[in-house]
């Protein structure tokens, strides 16, 4: 008899995790898709707000290392301001560690041309995202390169 309470206390927490990773994966998606919308909508204030931690890390190609909301803010601010169209970001594989994800994928952004057309450039990225007291995931580590 207890040999079988425990096998179902076993069974039950397994399954509880599963959802639970379900669950935050669905959540870790849902936050690259508010970070798109958030891009794309030129508030670099409020994706950083909403987005990244309040000590986040920022590792910008041939750039130096920025931490926290503010200097994310005044790294991103300006290149929302120029003429950059829709970001698209592609999430091609996620790992969830507890409270931590680590998501590669790729990144695209349409941009004039110096002929007047749009042309897309892009690259990889890698982000580390920290589940919160709040439940919200936010980037903790965030870092990209330019090109293929």
């Amino acid at each position: 008899m207890t040999k079988m309470i425990m096998v179902g206390l076993v069974c039950a927490a397994l399954c509880g995790g599963t959802v639970s990773r379900a669950d935050d994966a669905s959540d870790v998606e849902a936050a690259i898709g508010t970070w798109q919308a958030l891009w794309n909508a030129g508030d670099a204030r409020a994706a950083a707000q909403a987005i990244f931690t309040e000590d986040a890390v920022l590792l910008p190609p041939d750039g130096p290392m920025l931490t926290g909301r503010d200097a994310i803010t005044a790294f991103w601010q300006p290149i929302l301001d120029s003429p950059a169209h829709s970001l698209e970001l592609e999430l091609l594989h996620l790992d969830l560690l507890g409270d931590t994800a680590i998501e590669t994928g790729t990144w695209a952004v349409s941009v004039p041309g110096d002929d007047g057309k749009d042309k897309q450039i892009g690259g990889k990225t890698l982000v580390v995202w920290k589940k919160g007291a709040d439940g919200q995931w936010r980037m903790a580590q965030d870092m990209w390169n330019n090109g293929n």
